[in-house]
């Protein structure tokens, strides 16, 4: 059994599971955001991304050391992920840079010994990539108003900007993501608001 999978709960929340050959990856429950949905963001991105399981003992689908970064490298050439790092073997990282031409993907490297490091992300505007209107209204009913307005401004301020152009072109540019509200990095890396929003809830209650 493979898949992720999705239970409402009462209260407008609902549970997620990511699951592989009936191994569970992930496990989080967040609030319904029923009017956002883009193909670039995925219950599976921040599993495969990061390497994630529930059981470090259980089997999982990350075969060695660079098998998340394959992933990303992967995710960002087909369209499932706006934005990532990664590090390949230099001949890897070579081929990758072949095949991102036209896909409008932006990229820095840097290299390291036999390692490329790559940060690469789309060209479009958040405007152009995502329906912010609906996710804006999503985090609106998600959150408690302290909360959720912050996060509705950042995504609003970021509709003519792009991936590329703020956090990969700009001076400092990882500094400037890490620094950027969890709302824009969430949707940046293509994760699930819902995920985000429970995230943002439970460090407001800490």
């Amino acid at each position: 059994m493979n898949g992720a999978y999705e239970r409402h709960l009462t209260g407008r929340r609902v549970e997620v599971v990511t699951v592989w050959f009936g191994y569970v990856l992930s496990h989080w429950r967040g609030p319904r955001m029923p009017r956002f949905s883009s193909p670039l963001v995925s219950a599976w991105n921040p599993v495969l991304a990061q390497g994630l399981t529930v059981d470090p003992s259980s089997p999982a689908p990350y075969h060695d050391e660079l098998w998340c970064d394959r992933w990303i490298a992967e995710a960002l050439l087909y369209g499932r992920k706006p934005y990532g790092a990664f590090t390949l073997p230099a001949g890897e990282a070579l081929s990758w840079f072949d095949k991102s031409g036209g896909t409008g993907l932006v990229y820095h490297a840097q290299s390291a010994g036999d390692l490329v490091r790559v940060v690469a992300g789309t060209a479009d505007s958040y405007g152009r990539l995502f329906d912010l209107d609906a996710l804006i209204a999503d985090y609106r009913e998600a959150l408690p108003p302290e909360l959720a307005e912050p996060e509705m401004a950042a995504l609003d301020a970021h509709r003519s900007q792009s991936p590329a152009l703020d956090y990969i072109l700009s001076e400092n540019a990882e500094v400037l993501f890490t620094q950027a509200p969890l709302s824009v990095r969430g949707l940046t890396l293509g994760y699930p608001p819902r995920e985000t929003a429970a995230r943002i809830a439970a460090g407001a209650a800490a």
